[in-house]
C-alpha cells in the first residue's frame, strides 16, 4: 500500500488516512504506541486491558487454584481457544 503523505497542523496534530484506518480497523477512541526508530515514527496499535478486569482474573484463578479447581494444561494454543468456544 503506497502510503499517503499527512501535514503536521496546529498542535502537532496529523489525520490518519482513511486507507490506513481501514487497513488497520482503528477507530476514534484507540490508543496508539509512538516510538522513534531513527528517523520514523511508529505508531502501533494497541489493547488496553483495565486493572479491574486483570485483577479479578487473577483473583478468580488463585480461588480455582487454591481450591483445586483446575485442569491440564493445553498443549496448543488451538486447543485452548477450542475449550474457550465452549465456554
Amino acid at each position: 500500500m503506497a502510503m499517503p503523505l499527512v501535514r503536521v497542523k496546529g498542535k502537532y496534530q496529523i489525520t490518519i488516512p482513511a486507507k490506513v484506518r481501514d487497513a488497520l480497523a482503528l477507530a476514534e477512541g484507540d490508543l496508539l504506541d509512538m516510538t522513534v526508530e531513527g528517523s520514523r515514527i511508529v505508531l502501533v496499535p494497541q489493547e488496553v486491558v483495565a486493572r479491574v478486569d486483570v485483577k479479578a482474573a487473577i483473583t478468580e484463578g488463585l480461588r480455582a487454584y487454591q481450591e483445586g479447581d483446575v485442569s491440564a494444561a493445553f498443549e496448543s494454543v488451538e486447543e485452548l481457544e477450542a475449550y474457550l468456544d465452549q465456554q
